[in-house]
């Protein structure tokens, strides 16, 4: 499941919340502006 981050308001939600507004708005403040939350999965890499 693909969450989602408001830039305006900081709120995270995922795809389903995101589907119930006609365009691409936060549901929580309406801003139009969001971006992909990152993921909690920290990679280590071998320097070479």
């Amino acid at each position: 499941m693909v969450k989602y981050v408001c830039i305006k308001c900081g709120k995270e939600f995922d795809e389903s919340e995101l589907a119930v507004m006609l365009s691409i708005r936060c549901p929580y403040c309406g801003y139009r502006v969001i971006a992909k939350a990152r993921g909690s999965d920290i990679k280590i890499l071998k320097a070479v």
